[in-house]
């Protein structure tokens, strides 16, 4: 569920975790610092969190720039609302500035104390769902990351592991997939019926989107093509779906994916939409480096993935592929 912002907020640093320190000059085996177990809905993945000693379950969302919660959950708990420094927007055209503070926040052995978070744009947000925020990138790129939709589990890691050691689970087939981070927006180069683009990986986002920008300037493809089948939404009108053959991630690939063609209304709802400076054209809620597709859970989920932030890479395996099982003790280093 991507979100643009103008500016980060080093969220992650605000939490401590009981584990070893970040340290060492040389490298050493994993150490995982902790794990959290996902809660699996329909091409959902969630996690617990405690908020103000109240449990609750956040939306893993990878394509997020920080952690949010829903307006129904602000007043559930009378958290007291402000304007913070950051202006969020979304996918349907919503924007906000409103943020809280979190006196208590845990997720796992994560505990933090007056945490700032903003609150979701979208006054609808989650409703009639099970959760009532996001966890997003912000509590995620300090250190490495793992997410195991096969053994549902998020796994946190010291970062300060011998690079390229970190395939633990023995898969048969794995891709190590180069990582360009802008901001906390992670993106990473993907196939898609053999014509390279750029992708983000987003766990908040329950289907795989395209584009319609790429798809008609690629692929020559429209809603009006033949294959297109129209997806009814009052919020993404003109949006269609179509199947592709394969989508590859150097070396593993999904088969027959389904996805979601979309328009981009990134800023459409935005009052305060104002003209970049220097520009005549480009208005400062346009995403000019937007990636051209967002990998969602439909995806995802099939998928065994581990996060190496310092090393700017991917490494993937079919979430079904454990091979034989591994120690974290004796991974060699």
């Amino acid at each position: 569920m991507k979100s643009s912002i103008s500016h980060a907020m080093p969220l992650l640093a605000a939490l401590v975790i009981t584990a070893p320190a970040l340290a060492a000059e040389t490298c050493s085996n994993l150490t995982r610092i902790n794990t959290v177990d996902i809660v699996n809905g329909p091409n959902r993945a969630l996690v617990p969190v405690s908020i103000n000693g109240v449990q609750e379950l956040f939306l893993l969302d990878t394509g997020g720039d920080i952690s949010q919660v829903s307006r129904d959950l602000v007043q559930q708990l009378k958290l007291p609302v402000r304007e913070g420094h950051v202006k969020m927007l979304d996918l349907y055209g919503n924007a906000s500035s409103d943020q809280v503070v979190i006196e208590d926040f845990g997720l796992g052995r994560m505990k933090g104390k007056d945490i700032q978070m903003m609150v979701q744009p979208n006054p609808d947000f989650a409703r009639g769902t099970r959760y009532v925020g996001l966890l997003a990138a912000d509590l995620m790129g300090k250190y490495d990351v793992e997410l195991d939709f096969g053994g549902n589990k998020l796994n946190y890691y010291l970062p300060d592991h011998c690079e390229g050691r970190v395939v633990y689970w023995q898969p048969s087939v794995v891709a190590v997939v180069p990582i360009k981070l802008k901001g906390t927006h992670l993106s990473i180069p993907v196939t898609l019926d053999g014509h390279t683009l750029t992708a983000e990986i987003d766990t908040g986002s329950p289907g795989t989107n395209l584009r319609a920008d790429i798809a008609k300037r690629v692929f020559g493809v429209t809603a009006d093509s033949s294959g297109s089948t129209p997806i009814q939404s009052t919020s993404m009108p003109g949006a269609f779906g179509r199947v592709f053959s394969t989508l590859g991630f150097e070396g593993v690939q999904v088969s027959n994916p389904r996805v979601a063609v979309l328009p981009n209304l990134v800023g459409k709802n935005d009052r305060d939409n104002t003209v970049q400076t220097g520009s005549l054209i480009k208005r400062e809620d346009d995403d000019i480096d937007a990636a051209d597709m967002l990998i969602g859970m439909d995806v995802l989920k099939k998928l065994h993935i581990y996060m190496a932030f310092g090393e700017r890479r991917l490494y993937i395996s079919s979430a079904g592929d454990n091979g034989v099982a591994a120690d974290l003790a004796k991974v060699p280093h």
